[in-house]
């Protein structure tokens, strides 16, 4: 390892503990989505500075806020629009691997179930579910481990699944929706 590779791991490792804490922090109820953007925001900008003219730095930084943001929007439900904003950012950005694009993919699913938008939803999911199909083939045909395939494979078909029931106009008993939390917040 060369001492620009060691001083970019070593950034990715100052990095992490700072951007695993602040999800934690987020995550939170006393903060908002508009305050965890705002702290993530500036969480880039300092290590995109740090990392200086390495672009696999600044473009991994990017993603994993990105991805936190993804996060974010699954359970701090801003307006669907700010979801969709989140996941086209990242989508630009690209996926490093097929297991990112998974769980990214499920929580903007997810925030699609929630905001009762299934076709937004199903299009994202559907190409995936296709993709994990025939990878689970090929890890089948060549013996190889077929674990990540069968539980992301599982995973995403329900959800495609509950998207489906919406797009019938059925409600998924224990599913709540942007409808009815408003619904419930109702004098």
């Amino acid at each position: 390892m060369t001492t620009e590779d060691e001083r970019i791991e070593h950034i990715f490792q100052d990095f992490a503990k700072v951007s695993g804490a602040l999800l934690v922090k987020s995550l939170k109820r006393t903060r908002s989505f508009a305050e965890a953007v705002d702290d993530y925001c500036r969480l880039e900008a300092e290590f995109v500075a740090r990392m200086g003219d390495s672009e696999f730095g600044v473009l991994e930084t990017r993603r994993r806020i990105a991805e936190d943001i993804i996060r974010l929007t699954e359970s701090k439900h801003p307006p669907f629009q700010t979801c969709r904003d989140a996941w086209n950012a990242r989508v630009l950005l690209g996926f490093t691997d097929i297991d990112i694009e998974c769980r990214m993919t499920w929580f903007f699913a997810e925030c699609c179930r929630y905001d009762e938008n299934p076709e937004e939803g199903l299009a994202v999911l559907e190409p995936l579910l296709v993709k994990l199909e025939r990878g689970l083939e090929e890890a089948r045909a060549t013996q190889d481990f077929t674990d990540f395939y069968e539980y992301h494979l599982e995973r995403l078909r329900e959800l495609r699944d509950e998207l489906l029931a919406q797009r019938r106009g059925e409600q998924i008993p224990g599913n709540r929706t942007r409808r009815i939390d408003e619904a419930d917040q109702t004098p």
